[in-house]
């Protein structure tokens, strides 16, 4: 049976080699001062720095199935517009690892995306030009700013995940900048309410029978658990919505207070959105300390080392849309991403292999359209990418977006991550006529 999937994919790449191979930008370059300059002074905007280490050193044409679109060039004549000169193209990635009630948020995908900018300079770069990034943190409240920044800095939006995706999308839309998030918002959801033979891993199944949806207080956040009820109600079964609680994201939340309002619910299943340290753990550090073990079951965004420190392992669950690191070899284009992550350090998140997704999915269409005048190009080679996986990332996407709805069901055991259902590496549990396929969001 199956369950919510949120598939948010996004593709990126563009570069060309330089003389350091990082992806900053080079201090004499013409975008280089008008990035720093227009930074936001509280540090909401930043040019990436040079990485500490060297660019990756293999040189493998392929990442999975996918056939890296970076390549040696000269440099040709590109129209004019924000985020490109004789030398460089210049993406952004955005995250609201700033906020108050969201810190960390987006850590993941900036530092994919900087990885994989890398990857591509590495690989010759775009149209004879290298690839740059520049951040841009939302802290939650600040996405219409920053993406009226990008608007004038950068040449698409890759990845990013702001919370505050309908200002996000307005705002692109007056300037026309390109978006390609990385968030869990792009693919459409397909809510399995975890039925019977999930909640029979444990030896309780009845007392997860009622379900009880925690998320963010934003708009998009409330029409996602409408969504999640309708599923469940449509799908029938012994499943039930006991009730939905809402936290703040504009302030710390009182976690005690939370946990108590959805706990006198009576639901014994809490489906909480939300990453690890913002909402996952302290709710659950919350239920254990008053002797609560309901299931908690978490999105991919949760698909996070941090949710290995748990204080009740045996009670978590993650919903995926994408084959996990632990896979290995039965997951080659996963596995290769986890070797550019290891190279720099960087953590391997569940955010970043859907940011990954969207890299690769942006540059598969730039070469073709950043010498396109007209960026509805984007729009245009988007939709035509049927049947796209990432490489092997996740499973295929029609050029609609829709998707069958596959999901992997993790859980946490000795300090790692493991599979729940399926069992076997490779594989996705997928039910078309047993799940509820919901429109598109914004």
């Amino acid at each position: 049976m199956r369950w919510l999937c949120s598939l948010v994919l996004v593709a990126l790449v563009v570069a060309s080699c330089s003389d350091d191979g990082g992806s900053s930008a080079d201090p004499g370059s013409s975008l280089a001062q008008p990035a720093t300059s227009t930074s936001d002074p509280s540090g909401t905007t930043t040019l990436r720095p040079p990485t500490p280490t060297d660019p990756p050193e293999r040189i493998d044409p392929t990442i999975g199935s996918l056939v890296i679109p970076c390549r040696p060039a000269d440099a040709s004549v590109l129209p004019e517009r924000p985020g490109v000169d004789d030398e460089v193209v210049v993406i952004g990635t955005g995250s609201d690892r700033g906020g108050i009630g969201t810190p960390g948020a987006g850590t993941g995908i900036v530092e994919m995306i900087e990885v994989l900018a890398d990857y591509c300079n590495a690989h010759g770069g775009l149209h004879g030009r290298d690839l740059r990034v520049i951040e841009y943190d939302a802290a939650a409240f600040e996405a219409a700013d920053r993406v009226d920044e990008a608007c004038v800095e950068v040449v698409s939006l890759v990845g990013h995940a702001f919370l505050q995706k309908i200002e996000t999308a307005l705002s692109a839309a007056a300037c026309g900048l390109p978006l390609y998030s990385g968030g869990t918002d792009l693919v459409p959801t397909d809510p399995f309410p975890l039925h019977g033979h999930l909640a029979g891993v444990f030896t309780d199944p009845g007392t997860a029978a009622a379900i009880v949806l925690v998320g963010p207080d934003t708009p998009l956040a409330a029409a996602d658990r409408a969504a999640r009820r309708q599923a469940i109600e449509l799908a029938g079964g012994v499943m039930t919505v006991a009730g939905e609680v809402a936290y703040p994201i504009d302030s710390v939340p009182d976690w005690e207070l939370i946990a108590a309002q959805v706990r006198a619910t009576g639901g014994g299943q809490v489906h909480i959105a939300g990453g690890c340290d913002q909402a996952v753990l302290p709710f659950v550090d919350v239920a254990e300390r008053a002797s609560w073990r309901p299931v908690i079951v978490a999105t991919a965004v949760a698909y996070d080392s941090a949710c290995l420190d748990t204080a009740q392992p045996d009670r978590l669950l993650i919903e995926i849309p994408f084959l996990p690191f632990e896979d290995g070899d039965a997951a080659p284009a996963t596995a290769a991403h986890a070797e550019l992550l290891d190279q720099i350090g960087a953590p391997r998140t569940g955010h970043g292999l859907l940011a990954a997704s969207e890299f690769w999915r942006w540059a598969s269409s730039a070469q073709e359209c950043l010498a396109d005048a007209d960026l509805t190009c984007f729009a245009q080679a988007r939709a035509a990418q049927a049947d796209w996986t990432g490489g092997g990332l996740h499973p295929a996407l029609a050029s609609d977006g829709s998707s069958e709805g596959c999901a992997i069901v993790l859980g946490v055991e000795d300090g790692e991550f493991v599979r729940r259902l399926p069992s076997e590496p490779g594989t996705y549990d997928c039910a078309s006529e047993r799940s509820v396929v919901l429109p598109v969001g914004p």
